[in-house]
């Protein structure tokens, strides 16, 4: 009900690209969103870049304090077999330099409303992927990180473009609170990393225009178990593989 109700609110907004995870959750949201948009409807991009940390021995298991599965506080703590912060950060700037990166290129000297994609993710991988594009802002500035996850389905905008040619000030600060519960998978323990990005790319300017937006959800009953009702997806124990050179399916 949440992923219809949000493609139906966003079936004004024309985008040129729709990249998504392909875990269940995510991969569904953005067939709501797809469906809902007019002919011809944008690409609709699947990748296992963009999926969820992998928590490894510590999938599926309870985490609360009471329990042996906490995750630690920092960006390199992993549970055995798993992804830390740092990890999901590497596929976060893959991810922007594979799929944003050329969309840039394109857009270059265009206004900022030129071109509008989604991407559909998980909420730790969605705090990497913001903090990946804001680690690339000129002379990588401080930036006030209070990013708490999202509301399921809920979405934040943001326009994004180089900075030699853009006329906004880059945003410098992230703040969300979101309205319903925050599952273990969507709170990061800490802000992401500003070490610049290691190819050299060319510094961006990002201005956050709204962040955490849930209008959609009002009078939408939420589905029984909240945040982590869907059922584990299997596919995200193809990801050590996938990213250890094993391949993924």
């Amino acid at each position: 009900m949440q992923a219809k109700a949000l493609g139906e609110s966003l079936k004004d907004t024309k985008f040129d690209y729709i990249f998504t995870s392909d875990l269940k959750r995510a991969h569904w949201t953005s067939q709501q969103i797809l469906k809902n948009q007019a002919d011809p409807k944008p690409p609709l991009v699947v990748s296992e870049l963009l999926r969820e940390q992998h928590f490894g021995e510590g999938e599926q298991k309870p985490f609360s304090d009471g329990s042996r599965w906490v995750r630690q506080p920092g960006r390199v703590f992993k549970f055995p077999g798993g992804e830390s912060l740092t990890d999901v950060r590497k596929r976060a700037d893959q991810a922007v330099e594979q799929f944003i990166e050329p969309i840039l290129r394109e857009c270059r000297g265009r206004p900022a409303t030129s071109k509008h994609v989604a991407v559909v993710a998980h909420g730790i991988f969605n705090s990497e992927f913001l903090g990946a594009l804001m680690a690339r802002r000129k002379m990588n500035a401080p930036l006030e990180w209070c990013y708490r996850g999202m509301t399921n389905t809920g979405w934040t905008k943001a326009e994004v473009g180089y900075a030699d040619e853009a006329n906004i000030e880059t945003t410098t600060r992230i703040s969300t609170n979101p309205s319903g519960p925050i599952s273990p998978s969507s709170a990061p323990s800490s802000p992401p990393s500003s070490t610049p990005n290691p190819d050299n790319l060319e510094p961006l300017v990002i201005k956050v225009l709204c962040s955490d937006v849930t209008d959609h959800l009002q009078g939408v009953v939420r589905q029984k178990g909240g945040l982590g009702s869907q059922s584990y997806d299997e596919k995200q124990e193809d990801i050590r593989k996938f990213f250890g050179g094993g391949g993924g399916k």
